[in-house]
């Protein structure tokens, strides 16, 4: 068992770890209690409410995470391929090159309560909104930047489910290399304006 940890961070990031790798169902507080070396009455100490409190802790350090990573990197004052390389090497590294679930994929499907939904609503809307403000300084009009933002979300989660499946990260360094392209788009948008 895991030594007792010192503060609720810690506890949420192992508590992370878990519900990342096993989902929100497949996490049992026996799980949930040696990942965090913590009693199930201790567990109920930091999280009353159980389960759907921890998801909804795990939910908010995940979007902290994407607003550290993602949404600041892309409003940070930069040229728009450095923040693109930034962004990259953060998903690579919070993703292990495509090996690693994402726990909001994970949660995405559970049946989390309102308030922890509210927290799966809030990540997903940060990391569109970074992706689509990138594309938008890469030169697309603010409605299609739009869209292709929620499509390249949706296409790097499901890069992930299908490196799960099939053992296979190629698709997960694809989505990646279409998100390094708006990089080259900028120099084009630039040409063509100028």
């Amino acid at each position: 068992m895991p030594t007792p940890l010192a503060s609720k961070e810690e506890i949420v990031d192992r508590l992370f770890a878990v519900f990342r790798d096993r989902g929100f169902d497949g996490a049992s507080l026996a799980d949930l209690s040696r990942a965090t070396g913590l009693g199930k009455s201790s567990l109920y100490h930091h999280f009353p409410q159980g389960k759907e409190q921890m998801a909804e802790a795990v939910l908010a350090r995940a979007t902290g995470l994407i607003d550290r990573a993602i949404l600041e990197e892309a409003r940070r004052e930069a040229p728009l391929k450095v923040k693109v390389r930034k962004i990259v090497a953060a998903l690579e590294q919070i993703y292990s090159g495509g090996r690693t679930p994402c726990v909001l994929g994970q949660l995405a499907t559970a049946a989390i309560g309102s308030t922890a939904r509210k927290h799966l609503q809030a990540a997903f809307a940060h990391w569109i909104t970074a992706i689509a403000e990138l594309a938008q300084e890469a030169g697309m009009p603010p409605s299609r930047a739009r869209k292709f933002a929620e499509d390249w979300v949706a296409s790097l989660q499901g890069t992930l489910i299908l490196q799960a499946a099939t053992g296979d990260a190629a698709p997960f360094e694809r989505a990646l290399e279409v998100l390094l392209q708006l990089a080259s788009r900028e120099r084009s948008a630039s040409a063509e304006r100028g």
